[in-house]
């Protein structure tokens, strides 16, 4: 689905779009889904207790499981869940778009890490 709303024309993409609420809805679902997962390799590997949202990233990364140049970009994406979850109000519709031309591979990566690592 944000593929698909990835070809929305610039010009209707909009703070007052239905594609743009859509889009931070399932961006904040995605990065949710990211850590669920997380929060359960770190308690299975015995990784320690995040304190945080981003703590769950950085104990992936403490362990290898998330490489450093990716780190970033894992610690990024939490802080828009958290701006989608608390400041929804304050989310830029030319940032959600140009996250959903430029970076939705992200999501992708991480999948292909924990694939890699835990099922292959």
């Amino acid at each position: 689905m944000l593929r698909e709303l990835s070809r929305t024309p610039r010009h209707d993409f909009t703070e007052r779009s239905t594609e743009f609420h859509a889009a931070v809805r399932l961006l904040q679902i995605s990065v949710e889904a990211m850590l669920d997962i997380g929060s359960h390799i770190v308690a299975k590997e015995g990784l320690g207790t995040p304190r945080s949202y981003v703590e769950v990233f950085d104990l992936l990364g403490q362990s290898g499981v998330i490489p450093p140049e990716f780190l970033g970009k894992v610690r990024a994406m939490v802080r828009f869940r958290n701006r989608a979850v608390h400041l929804y109000g304050e989310i830029d519709a030319g940032y959600v778009y140009a996250t959903l031309r430029d970076d939705l591979g992200d999501f992708e990566t991480f999948v292909r890490l924990i694939v890699t690592r835990y099922l292959v």
